[in-house]
């Protein structure tokens, strides 16, 4: 019973993760991969000038996300960024050294469900999994 149990939750999963959505359909995509960006804060003085109003120091960086959540992210590199429409402005390299130095990624705003929202998973996938092995030998 407990084998054919975890088969099926692993069939379903295969099924939802890796099956084909058609673009025009109305149904959320459990995975995606792409740039992200997220704010560090104001424009250093001096670059504040050089970039137009709503400009603001952040990384950009490719992921991979699972559940709206960052599975993986790599290639991060600090930009000047807006956020709310998407726009990427790579920084000048003196500026970009001088930057990289002050702030780290760890210095990102990124939410809650973003930033931990794979480990609540990977949690609650344990305590499902060790529920079930309890139940299986009862």
């Amino acid at each position: 019973m407990k084998f054919l149990r975890l088969r099926l939750i692993a069939i379903l999963l295969a099924m939802g993760l890796f099956a084909p959505l058609v673009a025009h359909a109305k149904v959320p995509l459990l995975f995606s991969t792409g740039d992200e960006l997220f704010e560090v804060g104001p424009l250093p003085g001096g670059l504040a000038v050089q970039y137009p109003n709503g400009f603001k120091l952040g990384y950009k960086c490719s992921r991979f996300a699972l559940f709206w959540t960052d599975v993986w992210t790599w290639d991060c590199k600090l930009s000047a960024v807006e956020v709310h429409h998407r726009y990427i402005a790579d920084l000048p390299d003196e500026e970009l050294n001088r930057l990289e130095e002050k702030y780290s990624m760890s210095d990102a705003k990124r939410g809650f469900w973003n930033h931990y929202g794979m480990a609540m998973i990977g949690g609650v996938l344990a305590l499902l999994f060790l529920v079930g092995a309890a139940k299986s030998k009862n």
